[in-house]
């Protein structure tokens, strides 16, 4: 992990676990421009983040290291303050081929939304956290035209954050209004993904606050943090939602947690619970909490029967 003055483009913080990686001194690394380590061209999406228009990225990219090779690595860069356009950015870099693993782990999850979007635009998969997000039921908000709920002035923006998500293959991380059951508009952070083969998108959605009270700046970077490791992790999974029942083939899903939903996926799509558990940054005694949720809300009363669940739904689609 790296932390990076976006405007000038000078490291200013490493992790040892960077310094371990690469092989260079921390000394030799803070100071200077990070692209002068990587055998690539900069992502397209750099000058977005760096003028603010997104709020963060994902990209592959190829490094150097103090020895002469060259390692592949899973970058996800992140603006790490409110400003727009911020001043400060963090790259998250890992050598596994998507974000996930790595010293994240932290005690606070942040309230958060994952869902996805059919062809026409119109939200097929959302889970329960949207209520205490916007104030919906989720089966109110299921089959609802996702602009509806979008702020008018915020529309090109979550298109920008569309457009280059699919053109890159990477989940990208944009600002936007929505529009609350009261009527009110939330500021929220949409981590939006595009899915390999189908048309629509998934995301996850998480509240933007935007406090600058001194006394509350260590709890609000704690939260930050904490907000950025939830989508790193949630990277992985939102690409594959697409592959799970929708609401309406699977009552009970929209009873989810975001978390729930993320541990879902990764169990569709093959992984252990120990693989889940580590790409997660989670102890595995909490994937078992968060499986037997998810049997219950879904009604089955083990593993093998809830593959089985997904298996028919899916077959049967």
């Amino acid at each position: 992990m790296l932390e990076v003055r976006l405007a000038p483009r000078i490291i200013t913080d490493v992790s040892n676990a960077l310094t371990d990686l690469t092989g260079f001194p921390r000394d030799e690394l803070v100071g200077s421009d990070p692209m002068t380590y990587v055998n690539s061209a900069p992502s397209p999406a750099l000058p977005l983040l760096v003028s603010g228009e997104i709020l963060g990225y994902e990209t592959t990219a190829t490094v150097r290291c103090q020895d002469g090779e060259f390692i592949d690595v899973h970058v996800w860069a992140h603006s790490l303050d409110a400003k727009r356009p911020p001043e400060t950015g963090l790259w998250v870099i890992d050598q596994e081929t998507a974000p996930g693993a790595g010293p994240w782990e932290t005690s606070v999850e942040p309230l958060a939304v994952l869902g996805t979007v059919d062809a026409e635009w119109r939200i097929d998969r959302v889970t329960e956290g949207v209520e205490a997000l916007l104030g919906y039921d989720a089966a109110d908000v299921t089959g609802k035209p996702v602009l509806g709920v979008v702020h008018p002035g915020d529309v090109a923006e979550l298109l920008t954050g569309i457009g280059h998500a699919a053109g890159s293959g990477h989940s990208v991380v944009v600002r936007v209004r929505l529009q609350g059951r009261d009527g009110g508009w939330r500021w929220c952070r949409a981590c939006l993904s595009t899915f390999p083969d189908a048309a629509g998108f998934a995301f996850l959605l998480t509240p933007a606050a935007d406090s600058t009270s001194p006394v509350e700046l260590a709890q609000e970077l704690q939260e930050r943090l904490a907000r950025i490791a939830f989508e790193v992790q949630a990277a992985r999974a939102l690409p594959q939602a697409g592959n799970l029942p929708t609401v309406h083939e699977l009552p009970g899903l929209e009873t989810l947690t975001a978390r729930e939903m993320q541990i879902l996926t990764e169990l569709r799509s093959g992984r252990r619970s120990s693989d889940i558990a580590h790409s997660l940054s989670l102890a595995q005694s909490t994937v078992r909490n968060h499986l037997a949720s998810v049997y219950r809300k879904l009604g089955v009363d083990s593993q093998v029967g809830l593959l089985a669940v997904l298996n028919q739904k899916f077959q049967s689609a």
